[in-house]
Formats: structure tokens, C-alpha cells, sequence
């Protein structure tokens, strides 16, 4: 794990590291990079849903690639994290044949923070049409749609939203939270969540957790312009 002393200096780090592995024709997909939030505690805005896809995916990726490469800055790191037994447990699968009901695929993803839509447009949104299930998972770039033949999966591909023609089938696929405040197993756990509930996390779960908690095996630790770090800790 690289920690930087903003996330300026870290999303500049992970291009680079992006371009020098496209170069040596090297896969990306351990490269993971974790930022903070733009929101301060308590501000009545939640978190950009961009920034939140970040996160998830990075701690996706640290939990099931061992050689998970994670960037991240100082301000990211010392932020505090739902429990990974949580993220865990939230974490949504789908696989072509697998039986799952429509009221269960609805509660568990209102449960993730998804909004219900017309139309999906942006991450953490979620339309349901007769047998189609359009669902822009943060796992992705682009959405994902889910056709149904009765209760059975029968396809699963992400497509352009703008012109929604698919651009890619898929065999298996996920869904991580749209939202870090996630109210598993309370009784308005489908209500949506204040703007400003991130904020809030810590009245919800009886202990946060840190990224360090997310890996399996304690990580090597880099830091990026030792000096420029220290002066980082130093201001917060």
C-alpha cells in the first residue's frame, strides 16, 4: 500500500502507475486506488457517489486479491470504515440460472443505498421493467442489466447508458454499496439515507474499522515524499 500526502498527489501516482503497467503490458486489475471524501463530518452533502465506487471497489479488491496494489492518502487512511463483516455480508452476487425473488433483489439493494429510477443514469441507481432489472452497480463503469425469466437470472450484461446497446456479457456479477451508512438490520433500513449519514456512521455500527483491517495479511507500506507526509500528519 502507497500513501501519499493528499489525494491529489495519490490519484497522480495511480495514473502513473496505470500508464507504466499498460506499457509493460501488465494487468491493471490489482491496482486499486482509495481516496477520502471531499465532505467534511456532519456536512448536510453526501459523499460523491464516484468517490464511494472508488472505495468500495478498492476494498473489494483488497479483500479478494491478495496482490491487491492500493493507493491511497494520508486523509484516506486514518478515515474510519463500516466493519468489513458488514461489507462483507452486503456485498450482492448474481450468476446466469441462479434463482432470486424480485422483493428480495429490491430490499437487499435499498438496503445498499440504490435509488429506484426511471431510468438509470448514474452510479447507485436501480430500475426494474417487467423482467429487466437495471442496476448501475459501483462495481462498474457502466450499468448492468439483469434479465429475468420468472424468478431465474437468464442473462447479465453492461450496456451504455446513452445508447443502451450492450458492450459486454457477463456469466457472473456484483454489487457493492452505493452508500458507506448501510442499516442492515434496522427497521428503516430501506429508507432513504440522509445526506449527511456517512458523517453518522459511527452512531450506527458498535465499532469502526480502518483500511488496515481490510487486508488479510499485513500490507507492505510505502510512502510517497516521506517529508511532504509528515507535514500532512502534522496539519490534520
Amino acid at each position: 500500500m502507497i500513501v501519499t500526502k493528499n489525494d491529489e498527489a495519490a490519484a497522480r501516482l495511480f495514473d502513473d502507475l496505470r500508464f507504466y503497467y499498460d506499457l509493460s503490458g501488465l494487468s491493471e486489475t490489482s491496482l486499486a486506488l482509495f481516496p477520502r471524501w471531499e465532505t467534511l463530518p456532519y456536512e448536510a452533502t453526501a459523499p460523491h457517489v464516484g468517490l464511494i465506487a472508488r472505495r468500495m471497489n478498492a476494498l473489494h479488491q483488497i479483500r479478494t486479491l491478495p496482490a491487491a496494489k492500493v493507493v491511497t492518502s494520508i486523509d484516506a487512511l486514518m478515515q474510519r470504515l463500516m466493519p468489513v463483516e458488514i461489507f462483507l455480508r452486503t456485498v450482492l452476487t448474481f450468476k446466469v440460472g441462479a434463482a432470486i425473488e424480485r422483493e428480495a433483489l429490491t430490499a437487499g439493494l435499498l438496503r445498499l443505498g440504490y435509488r429506484r429510477v426511471s431510468v438509470v443514469e448514474i452510479p447507485g441507481e436501480f430500475s426494474i421493467r417487467g423482467g429487466i432489472v437495471d442496476i448501475f452497480s459501483t462495481a462498474y463503469d457502466e450499468p448492468l442489466r439483469v434479465e429475468f425469466l420468472g424468478e431465474t437470472v437468464e442473462s447479465l450484461r453492461l450496456f451504455d447508458p446513452a445508447t443502451q446497446k450492450s458492450t459486454a456479457k457477463m456469466d457472473r456479477a456484483m454489487v457493492l454499496p452505493a452508500r458507506e451508512y448501510l442499516r442492515t438490520g434496522a427497521p428503516d433500513a430501506f429508507a432513504p439515507s440522509p445526506a449527511d449519514a456517512e458523517g453518522r456512521a459511527p452512531e450506527l455500527y458498535d465499532a469502526m474499522q480502518t483500511l488496515f483491517d481490510y487486508f488479510t495479511a499485513q500490507p507492505l507500506l510505502v510512502f510517497d515524499q516521506p517529508a511532504a507526509l509528515k507535514q500532512s500528519c502534522v496539519a490534520l
